[in-house]
């Protein structure tokens, strides 16, 4: 995922990261963040890592990174100590040949899309797609 960072607290955090680990955290705010973006509005519990694998310093201290997708994470608490979010993880296992867990989730996909298109669409999936 290529990010253009320019805001002051994460410019921090990148520098942080690459400084040590090269990996940060991405999770999404819950609705209504607007109110209060600048602070520390709510967020998802859930997230996913990745690992800073190119980074691009521009001249007044933005940067330009790709990020690398690792792992799904729980958010188990958040600490103060940073402009940015600091939190105590765990990782979440990654669910793996586990396809048939997801057929009833595609059968409903595929059941909406024939309701907004008042049946006239046609899906065909290719090769061995669960």
């Amino acid at each position: 995922m290529p990010l253009h960072v320019f805001e002051p607290r994460y410019r921090k955090m990148v520098e942080d990261a690459l400084g040590s680990h090269r990996t940060i955290g991405i999770v999404l705010l819950k609705p209504g963040y607007e109110q209060d973006y600048q602070g520390r509005p709510p967020i998802y519990p859930l997230g996913c890592s990745g690992a800073i694998v190119e980074d691009e310093r521009l001249d007044d201290g933005r940067h330009n990174i790709l990020l690398l997708g690792q792992s799904r994470f729980r958010v188990l608490e958040e600490q103060d100590s940073e402009p940015y979010r600091l939190a105590a993880v765990e990782d979440l296992p990654d669910l793996v040949d586990d396809t048939a867990s997801l057929d009833p989730l595609r059968d409903r996909v595929l059941a909406a899309l024939d309701r907004l298109t008042d049946g006239s669409a046609v899906v065909q999936l290719k090769g061995d797609v669960p």
